[in-house]
């Protein structure tokens, strides 16, 4: 049988072993990760389960993933590691990320910040027309 002093020593190794555990876990990269999540509409109707989601800061593509549910988007963008420059990420919470689905830019844009954000996006298609000077002259007399 264990004695008093066995048990208590016992007792204090397992506190000192879930410190050491909840040290470790605060200390870790993940905690400082934006995950984004929500629902996805393109032109008001849901997104199909595999549409292809990227983010980009800057013009430069973070991550990609696809899209599982129907009308349900998640996408985890890492914070930017300097002990690990491959590793792309988001340096500080004014970053702008912008979501593309399927190479269209969605709406809104997002300002990063670790944990998770609820944020609801959509496609909405426009008529991308590029008038030539000619074009723009005869529109202004019509």
């Amino acid at each position: 049988m264990a004695t008093f002093t066995q048990k208590k020593a016992a007792g204090c190794l397992l506190i000192f072993c879930l410190i050491l555990l909840t040290a470790q876990v605060s200390l870790s990269d993940s905690g400082n990760d934006c995950e984004l999540f929500g629902s996805l509409k393109i032109n008001g109707n849901d997104a199909q389960a595999g549409s292809r989601i990227e983010a980009y800061i800057d013009g430069e593509k973070i991550v990609s993933t696809e899209t599982i549910q129907q009308g349900q988007y998640s996408l985890t963008i890492p914070r930017y590691d300097p002990g690990n420059p491959d590793q792309k990420g988001y340096s500080s919470e004014s970053d702008v990320i912008v979501i593309k689905v399927d190479d269209r830019e969605a709406e809104p844009t997002i300002n990063p910040r670790p944990g998770q954000m609820k944020v609801d996006l959509e496609v909405k298609t426009s008529l991308n027309v590029k008038l030539t000077t000619w074009g723009k002259i005869k529109a202004l007399f019509k």
